[in-house]
């Protein structure tokens, strides 16, 4: 005769290590998750709801911390005219950065090459500030002659300066955007943007314009409404974003191949919290279309981030 088979027992204590080592697994994995929200800023609860304005190539918006929120038609590069001369800012400040607000910076020469870089731009219609071979410029003045009036000249002659050709600018500048992550700029062969060589994105300009703005001397630059240097006088910022509309920044930008082109940034206060805006739009038919484009995507954003208002 045979006798069934007993079950075999599971002494207690072998279930309840069990169960402690399962509880101990479970609550550790509950503490990481919680740790990873966290650490892990939460993505907007908005992907923009947009209104974009017309005749325009392409436009993109976002907010700094979470980057672009929206874009409209950001399907390929486009040259973006002066634009271009904020890399370049951004690119010599990288290699001889300003203490405070205070420091001009090394003194350039300017040279008799100079000087005829200054005609030849007279001569394609771009915009240029007066220099003089001889009479140096403070870093400052040259960064100012830049972003504020737009000059062309300044942006070659300081690129120049800072890196000893264009050349060696562009092996630059592209080096800088690629560690930046941003991959659909490309430096093209000037530091103006005359050239519709230097092409970008809107939703690219967007990320340029919110790592720019972090940068304390590009900060207090484009957010004057004029500034002085000594031998060529008052320059005022062609901006009217800024000497308009009271925005923060950035720069705008008009060429034949480019058309009117315009990266914009605001702080706007949401909810009891500030928060830096940055938009960007290419291929407008004017400045003033570019203006206008740029106050509605604002207000757009603006109504999305607070919609009960």
């Amino acid at each position: 005769m045979t006798l069934p088979k007993q079950k075999r027992r599971i002494p207690f204590k072998l279930i309840a290590i069990a169960l402690v080592i399962g509880g101990f697994v479970f609550l550790t994995h509950q503490t990481q998750h919680k740790v990873e929200a966290q650490q892990t800023p939460p993505k907007p609860a908005y992907l923009a709801d947009i209104t974009w304005p017309q005749n325009i190539s392409a436009a993109a918006i976002g907010v700094q911390g979470s980057g672009v929120v929206a874009s409209h038609n950001d399907t390929k590069p486009r040259p973006i005219a002066s634009i271009a001369k904020l890399i370049t800012a951004m690119a010599i400040l990288e290699k001889h950065p300003l203490k405070s607000d205070d420091d001009m910076g090394p003194e350039i020469e300017i040279t008799e090459a100079d000087e005829q870089l200054y005609r030849d731009y007279v001569a394609k219609n771009g915009t240029v500030v007066l220099v003089k071979a001889g009479v140096p410029v403070t870093e400052r003045d040259a960064l100012e002659a830049m972003l504020l009036p737009s000059a062309n000249n300044f942006a070659d002659t300081t690129a120049k300066w800072a890196f000893g050709s264009l050349k060696n600018y562009r092996s630059y500048a592209t080096d800088m955007l690629k560690r930046l992550g941003l991959h659909d700029t490309t430096i093209g062969i000037d530091g103006s943007g005359l050239d519709p060589s230097t092409k970008s994105t809107a939703s690219d300009l967007v990320r340029i314009g919110e790592i720019a703005l972090k940068n304390p001397t590009i900060a207090h630059t484009v957010a004057l409404h004029a500034a002085y240097i000594p031998y060529a006088g008052d320059i005022p910022n062609y901006n009217a974003m800024v000497t308009k509309y009271g925005y923060t920044g950035l720069k705008p930008g008009e060429s034949i191949q480019a058309g009117n082109t315009l990266l914009f940034s605001n702080d706007e206060t949401i909810n009891g919290q500030k928060m830096t805006v940055v938009g960007a739009i290419l291929g407008s038919e004017g400045y003033n279309e570019s203006d206008a484009g740029a106050l509605q995507m604002m207000d757009s954003l603006v109504k999305t981030l607070r919609p009960n208002k």
